[in-house]
C-alpha cells in the first residue's frame, strides 16, 4: 500500500527483499528467493476527495528500449479509482531472471497515497542458507523472524510502499 506519490525505482534486488527475507542479525537478513522473475504489476489509486485527480503510472525504462515505455491512468471519480495493469515487454530487462545481487532496474512506480498494489512474481526459492544478504533494511529484527520490505527497500519508519498485513522493519 502506497503513503505518497513518490516515483520509485523499484530493482531485482528490492523486488527480492519483498518476497521475504530471514533475520541473521537485528540488521541482516537473508533471502529465502534465490532469483526472480518481476510478471506483472496492478496499481488501483483512488482521488484523495471529491473533485480531485489521481494517477498512477509504471515507466520502463533503463535497459528494456530504445524508447521508454508508459503505463498509466487517471481518474476523477471518487467511486472509480485510477487503474493500470502493466507487464514487461518480452526480451527485456525487466522480463528476465534476476538474482539479489543484480541491482537493474526492471520500472519506476508512482501509486498516490491509498493506492492498492499487486505484483506478481515467478520465484526460485533458495535451496540452503543464502550466503549473501538481501539488500533490505532491518531494524531491531528478531534473529529468525521473516521480514519482508516495501518495493522501496526503506525502513518502515521511511517507506512508502510497504506490504499490507506481513511484518516489516
Amino acid at each position: 500500500m502506497s503513503s505518497a506519490a513518490t516515483s520509485t525505482a523499484v530493482t531485482a534486488q528490492t523486488l527480492i527483499g519483498a518476497c521475504g527475507a530471514i533475520a541473521s542479525a537485528a540488521a541482516v537478513g537473508r533471502a529465502i528467493v534465490q532469483s526472480a522473475r518481476f510478471k506483472q504489476i496492478e496499481v488501483f489509486s483512488p482521488p484523495a476527495a471529491q473533485g480531485s485527480n489521481v494517477t498512477c503510472s509504471i515507466l520502463f525504462a533503463g535497459g528494456d528500449t530504445t524508447m521508454p515505455r508508459e503505463v498509466s491512468d487517471t481518474s476523477v471519480s471518487v467511486t472509480t479509482p485510477a487503474h493500470i495493469i502493466a507487464r514487461p515487454l518480452p526480451n527485456t530487462v525487466s522480463s528476465f531472471w534476476h538474482d539479489s545481487s543484480v541491482n537493474v532496474t526492471l520500472f519506476n512506480l508512482v501509486a498516490p497515497a491509498g493506492s492498492i498494489i499487486d505484483v506478481w512474481v515467478d520465484i526460485v526459492l533458495a535451496d540452503g542458507v543464502s550466503a549473501s544478504p538481501v539488500a533490505t533494511v532491518l531494524v531491531g529484527a528478531t534473529v529468525g523472524g521473516m521480514y519482508y520490505s516495501g518495493l522501496d527497500n526503506l525502513t518502515k519508519a521511511n517507506a512508502v510502499y510497504l506490504p499490507v498485513s506481513l511484518v516489516s522493519l
